[in-house]
């Protein structure tokens, strides 16, 4: 079974959500999901421990999963999420992007979707 990387925004209720619904219809489909806020957590105080536990808890998943599925939306993409998708394309990992949005998308994150063929549209 292939497993997937879920990176998106996770500042708000919403963007966690949005990448909730992504994890529940993969998950259907017989995919194993990661989802960084539900399976490491997020960080509620900046101390030094609890950024290193999350960071390399998801370090460990980017390593161990064969795919990355990001969600791409608003002006500019989400940075943390733009690092996600380098670092699985550098490791040889196809990589999707998800988004809904109208707006541009960043050309060199376009080419790390496979030229923009790896692509769907939210719904």
């Amino acid at each position: 079974m292939k497993t997937i990387y879920i990176a998106g925004p996770l500042f708000n209720t919403a963007d966690r959500s949005y990448l909730e619904h992504i994890a529940v219809v993969l998950e259907k489909a017989g995919f194993q999901t990661f989802l960084p806020h539900r399976d490491v957590g997020i960080i509620q105080q900046l101390t030094p421990d609890e950024r290193a536990r999350i960071f390399y808890g998801d370090l460990r998943a980017l390593e161990q999963y064969d795919i990355c599925v990001a969600l791409l939306t608003g002006p500019d993409h989400d940075s943390g999420t733009c690092a996600e998708l380098g670092y699985c394309y550098a490791k040889g990992k196809p990589c999707y992007r998800i988004t809904d949005d109208i707006r541009w998308l960043n050309n060199f994150i376009w080419g790390l979707c496979n030229d923009g063929k790896k692509y769907c549209e939210a719904s």
